[in-house]
């Protein structure tokens, strides 16, 4: 009898260990499951903060395409603005001429006639 109540025991606190260790494994499981989870969301946060990361890229590049398009332009205005100056400076010196000339045409016409 006492070696039978000594079994029991031994019986019941293997029970006791086989369910304190399968408790175990139940929360190791949830563990390993919230922790697969939080790996999944790390992963789709990595692939949004790339695309994130491309679209930056991209909108840079188009901004320095835009900038160096600006800066031919204005080039290029700079240009148009220098040869103005340079055709102004022309044409006023060509109408410096022409007011000599008429100058000259009006006092040979008032000769004439005197």
């Amino acid at each position: 009898r006492h070696q039978i109540d000594e079994v029991r025991g031994a019986v019941n606190t293997t029970v006791m260990a086989t369910e304190s260790g399968a408790k175990a494994v139940d929360a190791g499981a949830r563990q390993f499951s919230e922790v697969a989870s939080a790996f999944k969301q790390i992963a789709s946060m990595v692939v949004m903060a790339t695309d994130a990361a491309r679209e930056i890229e991209l909108s840079t590049k188009q901004q320095a395409s835009a900038a160096e398009q600006v800066r031919v332009a204005v080039g290029d205005v700079a240009q148009a603005t220098r040869e103005t100056e340079a055709s102004s400076s022309q044409t006023l010196q060509t109408a410096s001429q022409l007011a000599g000339l008429s100058l000259e045409l009006r006092r040979m016409i008032q000769a004439q006639n005197n």
